[in-house]
C-alpha cells in the first residue's frame, strides 16, 4: 500500500459501496512497527468525536448524561476495509451489512 499523509484522510466524509455517507473520519489508529506506525484502523462516525471525549472525566460524564456511551453511531472500520487511494474521498469496501458488525464493543 502507497503512503498516505493522515491530514489529509482526518476528517473526510466515507462513503459506502452504494455511495451512501457513513460519516466523518474522527480518529486514526496505528501501532508502531519498528520506527514506522501502521494504520489499523479507521473509527468513523457521529460518536467517534465524543469517544475522543470519553477519555476525560468530564468527557464520560457528557456521554452518561445525554446517553451517548451505548449509541451505534460509531464504527471502527479495519485499515483493509477502507480504501483511500483517493485521500480526499475515502470509500468503504464492504457491504454496509457487513460494517454494521464493527459497532464498537462499548457502545453496544
Amino acid at each position: 500500500m502507497a503512503n498516505v499523509n493522515l491530514e489529509h484522510l482526518a476528517g473526510r466524509r466515507v462513503v459506502s459501496e452504494g455511495g451512501r455517507s457513513i460519516g466523518y473520519i474522527e480518529e486514526i489508529i496505528a501501532e508502531r512497527d519498528g520506527d514506522d506506525l501502521i494504520v489499523t484502523e479507521f473509527h468513523v462516525g457521529i460518536f467517534a468525536a465524543f469517544e475522543r471525549l470519553s477519555a476525560s472525566t468530564i468527557g464520560t460524564a457528557l456521554l452518561d448524561l445525554f446517553g451517548l456511551r451505548r449509541h451505534d453511531g460509531l464504527y471502527r472500520i479495519p485499515w483493509d476495509k477502507l480504501d483511500i487511494s483517493h485521500p480526499r474521498s475515502p470509500r468503504l469496501l464492504c457491504s454496509d451489512e457487513e460494517l454494521s458488525g464493527s459497532v464498537h464493543p462499548d457502545q453496544k
